[in-house]
């Protein structure tokens, strides 16, 4: 039994109609009619009764088209899945990110991809850069967004994913909150909330020359390992701290944000993958999330492999 021999069928069977079935098939009604009488021998039993006036069903006609229109459908079904999958419209994700990522751009982007791509199902994850960049090299994610400073890992690419300035976070009520931008001058000795160097000694070392060169004493009062730690650290009035622009959206009333004179270290996060060919579904990820965005890095591959290339 053919699947040609099954739509022959349920044409004939739904129409009760040769002539009928035969125009809906786009083809002449003898050939359909010779398909349906070989099929019938084939099965050795009959589909229909037919006299010059009508077509009906026999009881094994019935039970088969209950049969045909259920194997049809599921081949259909299975015809679009593959076709979805083989283009990057069906499949999984797992994708990490860092807490602080969310926040920026990666929050839209992923709703985005998501409305975009109904058929995927997106598994995130969220753990320090250290945590999704092992898990990345090792299969455990396809995709992650990290904050990652230096040579990029072994067996990993990675792109800029987005960037953003710095500004000061203070209490509402702290003698800054008014002014219009601040420098590292103006902080000589103040109370800092600041990550841990361990965390990123890069950035760390950044405001710590910032500050040496405008002959101003980093005084870090409070270390925290979040960004959200750091606000409410701040709306309690242990510190001020510089944070990403992007916090400034956050709607606290508590908190004043006050810009940066001059040039302040930026925040920045990389979109990381594997250093290989790549299926249509982490593809079409990679593709939307950045599209006008940075440029590659990595020591083996220019940019993200496809499996297509």
């Amino acid at each position: 039994m053919t699947t040609r021999q099954m739509r022959y069928f349920l044409a004939v069977a739904e129409t009760l109609h040769f002539r009928k079935a035969a125009e809906r098939l786009h083809m002449t009604q003898p050939p359909l009619s010779q398909q349906i009488a070989a099929f019938e021998a084939e099965l050795g039993v009959a589909l229909f009764e037919r006299d010059r006036r009508s077509v009906k069903l026999t009881e094994a006609g019935e039970s088969l088209l209950r049969d045909v229109r259920t194997i049809l459908a599921a081949i259909d079904q299975a015809r679009r899945r593959t076709v979805d999958t083989g283009l990057g419209r069906r499949g999984r994700l797992r994708v990490g990110f860092m807490g602080p990522a969310i926040d920026g751009p990666l929050g839209p982007d992923l709703k985005r991809f998501a409305e975009r791509h109904p058929g995927i199902v997106l598994e995130l994850t969220e753990k320090s850069t250290p945590e999704l960049t092992a898990l990345v090299r090792e299969g455990g994610l396809d995709a992650a967004v990290v904050r990652v400073s230096g040579a990029v890992p072994a067996g990993l690419v990675r792109r800029v994913y987005h960037r953003e300035t710095y500004v000061l976070a203070v209490p509402a009520a702290h003698r800054l909150a008014r002014e219009r931008a601040v420098t590292p001058g103006m902080l000589d000795n103040e109370p800092m909330i600041m990550l841990p160097r361990a965390l990123n000694p890069m950035l760390f070392d950044q405001w710590a020359g910032l500050f040496s060169r405008a002959g101003a004493r980093l005084n870090v009062a409070q270390e925290v390992l979040t960004k959200h730690a750091t606000v409410a650290l701040v709306a309690a009035g242990l510190g001020v701290s510089p944070v990403p622009l992007s916090t400034a959206g956050t709607g606290r009333r508590d908190l004043a944000f006050i810009p940066f004179a001059g040039e302040v270290p930026e925040l920045e996060f990389h979109l990381v993958a594997r250093d290989e060919a790549h299926g249509p579904v982490l593809a079409a990820f990679l593709e939307e999330l950045m599209t006008g965005k940075g440029s590659p890095e990595g020591a083996a591959a220019p940019d993200y492999p496809s499996s297509g290339s």
